[in-house]
């Protein structure tokens, strides 16, 4: 069935509107669009209604300084004189703040260096020439929020392979995630300027607020399949709600939704007024052509992407099944082996590498194979210790090596 659906999508994209009009004649393979493709996510945007209840809702810092302006047009922000970029989303809260939203579903080195571009550009342009040439020009800057909704888990990242001869960008992004992990019921990041010496904090300049939707937990976002989902959603807040139609829009039901007559099936369920007219922009028999190839062609990049990604992931889980084995034969017995010295040598580790297998969490060892489910580091034994054991065997990396 997901053969078909992808074919589908890349009939609908080269063929055009002959395909859509046959395509039309036949039920959707799904009733409603995933809210994470980008099409899908500024169409339910556009509704200003739908757009402040989502933002609203899930943002803390809005709960007393509300959305209350949308700006419906995408605002172009200069990259380059030849590539400018488009943020998905520009809104105003009750205080006059600004605030900028984009859905990111596929990762890439920097990601955030690129967000605290964007809210440092908005920052910078929210001022007129009129005000800025008053001697108080400094008295009107707003505070600035970059939200961006994450479709991957960043606890998860492994890194992206650069090119040979290029500098590894997401490096100092891994290191920082193995450094300060996110607890297991975190999904938000906030981040804003800060002292490291006092803490001290900016608190009226730039903040990036970053939305990890693979972490909402099952209890904040049910799917509609599980049990009782029906009477658990009766407990459900506005937020919790937005969590479900962002992670499993596409698995409800139509007759759950009932219609705008009052009619409804055994299958209805209640939901908010704004969550089900969400819903109604999802349908997807309402869209026009433009917008079904644009949805198609979009969705299939994401699955290209997640395809790739899950290739990186084996890969990177077998080499993560012998780094983890090392260190399992060295814990266990404080020595390796001349079969694993031999392939440490042909396959040199950086001390870096060491130290961050050495101290991923024990959930992520298990998984990489290492074979110790509990009391991972004896007493006593360090990295340093095994480090040291490498030194002397002469397998450890010189700098330079066992960076790619």
């Amino acid at each position: 069935m997901r053969k078909y659906k992808s074919f589908l999508k890349i009939c609908l994209i080269f063929c055009g509107g002959c395909v859509l009009r046959a395509a039309q004649r036949q039920p959707l393979l799904e009733v409603f669009a995933n809210p994470i493709v980008d099409v899908a996510f500024r169409h339910i945007m556009s509704n200003e209604e739908i757009a402040m209840s989502l933002i609203n809702s899930v943002v803390p810092d809005f709960k007393d300084n509300p959305v209350t302006e949308i700006k419906k047009a995408f605002d172009k922000i200069a990259v380059s004189s030849k590539r400018d970029a488009f943020m998905d989303f520009h809104a105003t809260t009750d205080k006059k703040d600004k605030v900028i939203i984009e859905m990111q579903a596929k990762r890439h080195a920097m990601f955030d260096e690129r967000a605290l571009y964007y809210a440092a550009y908005t920052y910078s342009h929210q001022l007129s020439e009129e005000v800025l040439k008053r001697h108080d020009w400094h008295e009107s800057l707003r505070l600035v929020y970059a939200i961006q909704f994450l479709d991957y888990d960043t606890q998860r990242i492994r890194g992206i392979q650069p090119k040979e001869g290029e500098e590894d960008l997401d490096r100092p992004f891994i290191d920082e995630v193995q450094a300060h992990p996110m607890r297991e019921d975190e999904f938000m990041k906030h981040y804003v300027m800060t002292d490291q010496n006092s803490g001290q904090t900016i608190k009226r300049g730039m903040h990036l607020i970053q939305i990890e939707l693979p972490r909402v937990t099952s209890i904040r976002a049910l799917s509609p399949r599980q049990d009782n989902f029906v009477e658990r959603s009766e407990d459900f807040s506005l937020s919790d709600w937005w969590y479900c139609v962002l992670k499993h829009a596409e698995e409800f039901d139509v007759a759950e939704l009932g219609d705008d007559y009052g009619n409804r099936s055994a299958k209805f369920i209640y939901m908010p007024k704004p969550i089900y007219n969400a819903f109604k922009m999802l349908r997807r028999e309402a869209w026009g052509p433009d917008l079904q190839i644009a949805y198609n062609r979009d969705d299939l990049e994401i699955e290209k992407y997640s395809t790739a990604i899950a290739v990186e992931r084996h890969e990177g889980r077998q080499e993560g099944m012998i780094i983890g084995s090392l260190v399992g034969e060295f814990v266990a017995t404080g020595k390796l082996s001349r079969k694993s010295l031999k392939g440490i040598k042909q396959n040199p580790l950086s001390e870096d590498q060491i130290r961050a297998i050495w101290n991923m969490r024990e959930t992520e060892i298990a998984e990489l194979g290492s074979g110790e489910e509990e009391e991972e580091i004896p007493e006593g034994r360090t990295v340093d210790d095994f480090i040291a054991y490498l030194k002397v065997k002469g397998v450890i990396a010189t700098e330079g090596e066992g960076e790619n």
